[in-house]
C-alpha cells in the first residue's frame, strides 16, 4: 500500500510549527480526499490521539484550521480547552486566534464560533468551512487532520560529539596541564572572562580549580581583577593558562563594569588585584596602571560567559559592541553558556545528555545570534555550585571549554604581527 502524501508543504508546515511552544511534529491521521469528507470519520480517527490540528485548503491558496489539545469522546457537546486556537494563512500571512472552547455536533466542528467545519444541507459529499472573515460557506478542496506530537527534550542522536568516560577526562586534563603558548612569545596565556553580572564567570573559575584540585572548592572573588593560575593539583606547579576575572557588565538596574575598563583589561593596562568601580573608569592616573603593556600583559582570548536562562535580545547591542571592539583589537573570542542544567531537566539529571538536548541546542544557537559568533565557538558548561563531589561529565564539559579557549588563544599569538601593527 502506497503511503498517504500530505498536501501540507514544507513552508506552510514551518509556519504552523511556529504556533506551538517547544519541539513538535505533525503526523497525518485523516485526509478528506482519501478517507471521505465526514466529521464523524474525523472524530473516529482523532479519539485518543492527544493534540489535534485540522488544516483546511480553500481556493486561492487560502488555508484555515484549528487546534485542540484534546478530543472529546462524546459527540454533540462543548468542551473547554484553554490551549485551543484557530488560524488562517492568506498570501503567506499567518494569523492565530486563541479560543477557550470547541463544540462538536452532528457533522459539525466549531472552534468557538470563529471557525466551523461542517456538512452542507444541500451537499453531503463535501465539507464546508465558515469563518468570521468568510461571509459565506466555502467548499474545502481538501481537509487534513494531524496529530501534534511532542518531540520531548532529547534528540535521537547528539548534535555535537563528545565522549564521557574518565579516560577522556584525564586526557583533556593532562593536555591542559601540559599546554605551552606557541612561538615562545610568553610563558603565560591570559584569558579574560566577560559577561553580565551573575552569568557565572567567577563560578566557572572556581569550577576549573575544583576539577584540577580533585575536589569541589569554590573561592573566586567577584568584582576584582584577579588572575587564577591552573595547577595540576592543589599543591602542584602552575601551568601556562591564566584565567582573568573582572566585574560583570551591568544589566537593567544593576551596576557593572565600564566598556573602557574592559578594553583596558584586554590591552593589558589593568594591574593585578584592581577593584573595579562602576562609577569610576580606570585611567593612566590609576594606581598601578600599566602604561606600556607588553605582549605578556595582553589578553590572548576573550571568553564571553552567557547565562542560558537569560539569552535575550536586550543584550544584543552591548555584547555585539564588545565583540566588534575585540575583533578590532585582534583578540579571538569564544562563549561559555552556563546554567544549562536549569533549562533542561534531562541535563540536570545527567550532564552527559547536554548534546542530545534540544533546549540547550536552541540556547547555543540563540547565543550565537546574540553575539554574532559561530556556533562552533560556543560551548555549554555546568559550574559546580551546591555539589559536594566532582562529576566526570561536568569535569569534561569544563575541560572541553578550556581546550576550546586555548585553541583560540593560540590564534592570537599566530596573528601577533598583525595585532602589533594595529596598536
Amino acid at each position: 500500500m502506497s503511503p498517504v502524501i500530505p498536501r501540507l508543504d514544507k513552508h506552510t508546515e514551518k509556519q504552523l510549527l511556529s504556533l506551538f511552544e517547544g519541539h513538535v511534529k505533525f503526523s497525518l491521521l485523516y485526509k478528506g480526499s482519501l478517507h471521505g469528507f465526514s466529521v464523524s470519520e474525523i472524530g473516529r480517527k482523532s479519539i485518543n490521539q492527544g493534540c489535534i490540528m485540522m488544516v483546511g485548503y480553500l481556493e486561492d491558496d487560502v488555508i484555515v484550521g484549528g487546534c485542540t489539545s484534546q478530543w472529546l469522546r462524546v459527540q454533540y457537546a462543548t468542551f473547554k480547552d484553554e490551549k485551543a486556537f484557530y488560524f488562517s494563512i492568506e498570501q503567506s500571512e499567518l494569523d492565530r486566534t486563541p479560543i477557550k472552547s470547541v463544540t462538536t455536533k452532528y457533522e459539525e466542528i466549531s472552534f468557538e464560533n470563529g471557525l466551523k467545519f461542517h456538512r452542507s444541507k444541500t451537499n453531503n459529499s463535501k465539507l464546508f468551512v465558515t469563518t468570521v472573515d468568510l461571509e459565506e460557506e466555502n467548499v474545502l478542496k481538501d481537509l487534513e487532520v494531524y496529530r501534534v506530537e511532542d518531540f520531548g527534550d532529547l534528540l535521537d542522536s547528539p548534535w555535537r560529539e563528545l565522549y564521557w568516560d574518565e579516560e577522556i577526562r584525564d586526557q583533556l586534563k593532562n593536555s591542559i596541564i601540559n599546554y605551552k603558548p606557541p612561538l615562545n612569545l610568553v610563558s603565560k596565556t591570559k584569558v579574560l572572562l566577560v559577561g553580565p553580572v551573575g552569568a557565572g564567570k567567577s563560578s566557572f573559575i572556581s569550577s576549573v580549580g575544583s576539577v584540577f584540585h580533585g575536589c569541589v572548592a569554590l573561592k573566586a572573588m567577584v568584582g576584582t581583577a584577579a588572575s587564577y593560575n591552573i595547577k595540576a593539583s592543589q599543591a602542584g606547579e602552575q601551568n601556562s593558562l591564566v584565567l582573568c576575572d573582572m566585574m560583570g557588565l551591568g544589566e537593567e538596574d544593576l551596576p557593572g563594569v565600564k566598556v573602557n575598563d574592559v578594553l583596558q583589561a584586554v590591552k593589558g593596562h589593568v594591574p593585578e588585584g584592581y577593584k573595579f568601580n562602576s562609577s569610576e573608569a580606570i585611567g593612566s592616573d590609576t594606581r598601578g596602571y600599566i602604561s606600556t603593556p607588553g605582549i605578556a600583559n595582553k589578553i590572548a582570548c576573550v571568553a564571553f560567559v552567557v547565562d542560558a536562562r537569560k539569552v535575550s535580545i536586550r543584550w544584543t547591542g552591548a555584547l555585539r559592541f564588545h565583540v566588534a571592539l575585540f575583533l578590532f583589537l585582534g583578540v579571538p573570542q569564544v562563549a561559555l553558556l552556563t546554567h544549562i542544567d536549569e533549562v533542561c531537566h534531562a541535563v540536570d539529571k545527567d550532564v552527559s545528555r547536554v548534546y542530545v538536548c534540544r533546549h540547550v541546542q536552541d540556547k547555543v544557537t540563540a547565543a550565537g545570534n546574540l553575539l554574532s559568533l559561530p556556533v562552533s565557538c560556543i560551548v555549554p558548561v555546568r559550574n559546580y555550585s551546591s555539589e559536594l563531589e566532582l562529576d566526570c561529565s561536568t569535569d569534561i564539559l569544563i575541560l572541553n571549554a578550556l581546550d576550546l579557549i586555548l585553541r583560540y588563544a593560540d590564534l592570537f599569538y599566530e596573528d601577533y604581527d598583525f595585532f602589533k601593527a594595529i596598536q
